[in-house]
């Protein structure tokens, strides 16, 4: 008999029942984003609070998709954030392979010490990095963007990376290497396919967190052409009143470059992890 038969069906229930309010309760919010987006002013604030609106517009979208300041920090954003995700796997892999395969006993020491830096208050880094940025000048520049965010996506990644280059049978690379292959062409003919699932994560982590990163744009960039758009969401905040329309418009297109690539990536990897067991 299965596992899955000997299930009882009131388990099964169960699970579902909590499935669906975990559901329920994650896609709330982003539900009332998309639809207070696409209501006139006159309903946000109606009594009974109505989900729909009774009339649609998209009227603060236009509003906003006319804002030439959004779509610069737009463009920056898409900029620092593939910038930073490529330069964070192009360093980790190379890296987390010397760690796991090349440093014998002293890789997972120095893997730990370089993932621990994540463990401090973020704020311990902001002084020392400004001063650094001012330095070299490069406040309000995308470069110090880059540098600033750098520092928290490439220890992370080097950690994933790390974490599935652990699981590759090491026979694979002892082989390729007894056929003569050197560590480059090792890394780029069996690690970097088999590995693929584990950087293709590590990649939208990446990407994840340079894409709505909030608190290093805010200190390092003051200008508008080195803004990026979680900070110029904030000026839809404004001091008496609060954009409400605008704001949810901008919200819902800034998810949209995480939402759908995630989407079309997600069955890449699925593809990738099962290609990847096969080799192995």
């Amino acid at each position: 008999m299965s596992g899955r038969s000997r299930t009882a069906p009131g388990l099964t229930a169960l699970a579902y029942v909590f499935l669906g309010l975990t559901t329920v309760v994650v896609a709330f919010p982003y539900l009332w984003m998309v639809a207070t987006s696409v209501k006139p002013i006159e309903e946000f604030f109606t009594y009974p609070l109505q989900w729909l609106p009774a009339a649609p517009t998209a009227r603060h979208y236009l509003a906003v998709l006319e804002d030439s300041r959004f779509l610069r920090a737009l463009l920056n954003s898409t900029i620092v954030a593939t910038v930073v995700t490529a330069i964070s796997i192009a360093l980790a892999v190379p890296a987390a392979y010397g760690l796991v395969r090349l440093a014998g006993q002293r890789g997972r020491p120095m893997l730990i010490a370089i993932l621990s830096a994540q463990f401090f208050p973020p704020m311990i880094f902001f002084i020392p990095f400004y001063i650094l940025l001012a330095q070299v000048k490069l406040l309000n520049t995308l470069t110090g963007l880059v540098f600033a965010y750098l520092s928290v996506t490439l220890p992370i990644c080097t950690w994933m990376v790390a974490t599935s280059l652990r699981a590759l049978p090491r026979e694979l690379e002892e082989a390729a290497r007894i056929d003569g292959c050197s560590d480059v062409q090792i890394i780029w003919r069996i690690v970097l396919p088999i590995a693929r699932p584990g950087i293709i994560t590590a990649g939208i982590f990446a990407f994840v967190l340079a894409w709505q990163e909030y608190i290093f744009a805010l200190l390092y960039t003051t200008t508008p052409a080195a803004q990026t758009a979680p900070v110029l969401m904030f000026y839809y905040l404004g001091q008496h009143q609060i954009d409400y329309g605008r704001l949810m418009a901008a919200s819902v297109l800034l998810s949209l470059p995480i939402a759908l690539p995630f989407a079309i990536i997600q069955r890449h990897y699925r593809q990738g992890r099962n290609e990847g067991g096969v080799k192995g």
